[in-house]
């Protein structure tokens, strides 16, 4: 009896230790990555956010080839979301929660939510590849949209970069060589509404946290989809439940990635690699639907990053221009 006890004492012990060493490694590893140059750790953060993005598009991808319907897949991602944040609001407090920006939110949980619905829907007919190419067109919606919207003037630099890129669209859709589906529009439809996101909610992030944002977007998905997911649920089978949990966990993380890498990096530097989300589809997309890489859509999503990658780099530069200018006129004064 006493030896079994000694026995149990000395596994405490080791365990207790193994614990011990485990969170020294943690923390020594933690520091080593803070102490990296900002670019360095932003970089880092959008190859992790990609990773996660492509996970995620293959879960909802294989919830959809399952029989769950759109609406259901959005709720369990939106309840989800809202379920992993919950730790953070009782860290911080619900007081954080109070804003005067309701109709903004409204807003963009509406884009979002109709977006959402549509990307959903487009997964579970396209390959993650072309979902993953045409998404790329985002910034070039952005770019449009700050144009006609807020009146931001664009140059010919800039407007010719726009102009490839939706070649570069193209070149994925083929309109006379393949059948353009509703699928693909759906897409395209998405990637404007996330594009309206980002110019119509420039001002919540001046005020409040990522974490604040996307929980109130998650809510408000949440309970819009409530009603349709009831309407058309489908049960849930024991195997269900650790890809329905490992949605809302990829999704969440890779949200938080992109967050970080742009708070980390500079954006003209970390967004190239949001490209890397492609290959990462690719390979999921290879090995578990077995899907056939197809050449045009990697070229057209060459032409869509590039077009991004110089309209990012030239906004840079200008934006440098009149940083310069700016500094002249106060010297001068």
């Amino acid at each position: 009896m006493k030896l079994d006890v000694y026995l149990n004492q000395i596994h405490s012990a080791d365990t207790s230790a193994q614990g011990l060493l485990t969170m020294t490694l943690i923390k020594k590893a933690i520091k080593i990555f803070s102490a990296l140059p900002g670019n360095t750790r932003g970089i880092f953060w959008m190859l992790f956010a990609s990773a996660f993005y492509a996970a995620t598009y293959a879960s909802v991808r294989y919830l959809s080839k399952e029989g769950f319907e759109t609406f259901q897949i959005v709720f369990f991602r939106s309840t989800l979301g809202v379920l992993l944040l919950l730790p953070w609001l009782c860290k911080v407090g619900i007081h954080v929660m109070a804003t005067t920006k309701v109709g903004t939110y409204s807003i963009r949980t509406g884009l979002n939510f109709g977006g959402m619905i549509l990307l959903m829907w487009a997964l579970g007919n396209l390959e993650l590849q072309t979902v993953t190419g045409l998404m790329f067109t985002t910034p070039l919606f952005t770019v449009l949209f700050v144009a006609v919207i807020l009146g931001e003037y664009v140059g010919i630099r800039r407007g010719a970069a726009l102009v490839i890129g939706f070649i570069g669209a193209m070149v994925i859709i083929r309109p006379g060589f393949i059948e353009i589906s509703w699928s693909m529009l759906a897409v395209l439809v998405t990637s404007a509404a996330y594009a309206l996101v980002n110019v119509t909610t420039k001002t919540l992030s001046v005020t409040d946290s990522s974490s604040k944002i996307v929980l109130y977007v998650f809510l408000g998905m949440m309970f819009l989809s409530l009603g349709p997911a009831i309407y058309t649920w489908n049960p849930i089978h024991l195997e269900h439940i650790p890809l329905i949990l490992a949605l809302g966990i990829f999704s969440l993380l890779a949200v938080q990635g992109v967050t970080r890498a742009v708070a980390a990096g500079e954006a003209a530097v970390v967004m190239p690699f949001n490209f890397t989300k492609l290959p990462f589809a690719v390979v999921l997309g290879i090995f578990i639907f077995s899907e056939v890489p197809d050449l045009m859509t990697g070229v057209g999503a060459l032409i869509i990053f590039a077009s991004t990658y110089y309209i990012a780099q030239r906004e840079a530069f200008l934006r440098k221009q009149r940083e310069i200018k700016k500094n002249a006129k106060q010297s001068k004064a």
